[in-house]
């Protein structure tokens, strides 16, 4: 069908590494890449908007992480501030933008263009 969009075809070694066998690439987004860009550009996201594209759950996302100011740019919705943490864990600079990408297609679209 013209038009419709698949995702691309990426060709990878099974564990023995010799065959090359078909899997469906998805745009997979790793909860430190996420945090990596939002770290980069001074940007907040909320923990459900994250979750998604990580496919965890809002409430365990940060699970097993240090509370330190990288991680502080992944926010709760109702206050617009990292659950739990202390004043000098916070980044600095986490209130220099308005803006907070509150859903995962925000995100998504966020992090393939951010600004």
């Amino acid at each position: 069908m013209i038009g419709s969009r698949h995702p691309p075809v990426v060709l990878s070694k099974t564990p023995d590494g010799d065959k090359m066998t078909e899997t469906m690439a998805v745009a997979g987004w790793t909860l430190d890449a996420i945090l990596d860009q939002l770290d980069v550009f001074h940007q907040r996201a909320t923990y459900g908007a994250v979750a998604a594209l990580v496919d965890s759950s809002p409430r365990s996302l940060m699970t097993g992480r240090e509370r330190e100011p990288k991680s502080s740019w992944i926010v709760s919705r109702q206050t617009k501030q990292p659950t739990g943490y202390a004043p000098e864990q916070i980044h600095p600079a986490l209130a220099e933008r308005e803006s907070i990408l509150a859903t995962p297609e925000s995100l998504r679209v966020w992090l393939e263009r951010p600004q």
